[in-house]
């Protein structure tokens, strides 16, 4: 990568969807995990070593990590879309409406499947990023920066209410879980995202934090950041360092507070600040990682998947509620990691063989032509 030297379209595309791959990874890993702990809700044996590790550490390196970045990402796409409608003299505001109103309609079918869905709340997010479409690049930093740094306050003040939690719609929830019938399952898989979920902690801080992800990712495509990747690489390694250092010194604050009892985070609540700062930090690392040249074949499996990301998203939560909610095998925290890796590993060998054959995903491919009311053609041409 040479010095102030434009990054070529290709390789911006690279690191996008390698990002968006990394993100995936961490989805599954953290959606099969949820879905052990509702597997064995009622077990009231104590982990063993092995498991309390494997929980505590996934938590902290993939825990909400995926949903943030790949909110952040979102955003960037969004803001692509919406700026090459424009130059294009074409619809901005009706288009994406629609496209946005769609992608509610995944929402609801992938919902059947996973209660855990965030298709639904980036479609809501997307119709609220309209109304800052035509802000500056600066603002749009600004507003991020006061989204994300202020809503944990909001996050503590809702605590001190005690009105962030539902009770009766998880009880709800597990009163269908539990009858482990198929319907049953969908009907607790509604419940959960459209009434457990409607909790504040979730309605109100979660799609905040959201928001500015949204935000923080129009930023930077409009601050044509990956272009400019050379120039800004710098920076990059100093938000890496400085997002590792931060990130251990919230890990041992918390550790502190809650050996202590203190009640810190009844005025500012470190739970989304400390997901944000490690999620900057390992996809800081992953954008060096990439411009050093190194790790080419990590790269692509993750790309090859980022391509996919819609698709490969709801097949995960689709193969999730027949393989481990229906059947609910009895196996440990790690076998479900280990099926979420394999899963994945899977989906990066499929998503190469379908992407040599056709031009998009399959549900991006009808995403796209329901967004756009024409058919696109799906197979790629063969050449001559």
């Amino acid at each position: 990568m040479h010095q102030n030297s434009p990054l070529p379209l290709k390789e911006q595309t690279v690191i996008v969807d390698s990002l968006r791959g990394w993100a995936l990874l961490s989805v599954v890993l953290m959606n099969y995990a949820s879905i052990y702990g509702w597997n064995n809700h009622a077990v009231k044996t104590e982990p063993d070593a092995l498991t309390f590790f494997l929980d505590t550490a996934s938590e902290l390196i993939f825990g909400s990590k995926g949903w943030t970045l790949l909110a952040v990402l979102f955003g960037f796409g969004f803001s692509v879309l919406l700026q090459n409608r424009q130059q294009s003299g074409q619809s901005v505001y009706w288009f994406f409406i629609k496209r946005m109103l769609w992608l509610f309609v995944f929402a609801f079918v992938n919902t059947l499947f996973f209660g855990g869905d965030i298709l639904n709340d980036y479609a809501l997010m997307g119709l609220l990023l309209l109304l800052f479409y035509k802000c500056s690049v600066r603002m749009l930093f600004v507003l991020a920066a006061c989204v994300l740094l202020l809503t944990p306050l909001l996050h503590a003040y809702l605590g001190r209410l005690h009105v962030l939690f539902s009770p009766k719609s998880r009880d709800l929830f597990y009163s269908f879980y539990d009858r482990n019938t198929f319907e049953d399952h969908i009907k607790a898989n509604v419940v959960m995202r459209y009434k457990w979920m409607l909790r504040l902690s979730y309605s109100v801080i979660l799609h905040l934090i959201q928001l500015g992800c949204f935000l923080l990712g129009m930023a930077l495509h409009r601050s044509h950041f990956f272009e400019q990747l050379s120039r800004y690489l710098k920076r990059v390694k100093q938000l890496f360092l400085f997002s590792f250092i931060l990130s251990v010194a919230i890990y041992m604050l918390q550790f502190l507070i809650e050996k202590s009892e203190w009640t810190f985070n009844s005025y500012y609540n470190l739970y989304y600040p400390q997901i944000l700062v490690i999620m900057c930090f390992t996809t800081t690392g992953i954008i060096w990682l990439y411009a050093t040249g190194k790790a080419k074949v990590v790269f692509a499996a993750l790309a090859i998947t980022g391509k996919m990301t819609l698709t490969s998203y709801m097949l995960q939560n689709m193969l999730a509620f027949f393989f481990f909610i229906l059947l609910k095998p009895n196996w440990s925290l790690q076998s479900y990691f280990l099926a979420g890796l394999v899963i994945y590993l899977l989906q990066v060998a499929a998503s190469k063989w379908w992407l040599s054959q056709y031009q998009y995903g399959l549900a991006e491919w009808l995403w796209r032509c329901l967004s756009y009311g024409r058919m696109f053609p799906l197979k790629k041409k063969e050449r001559g």
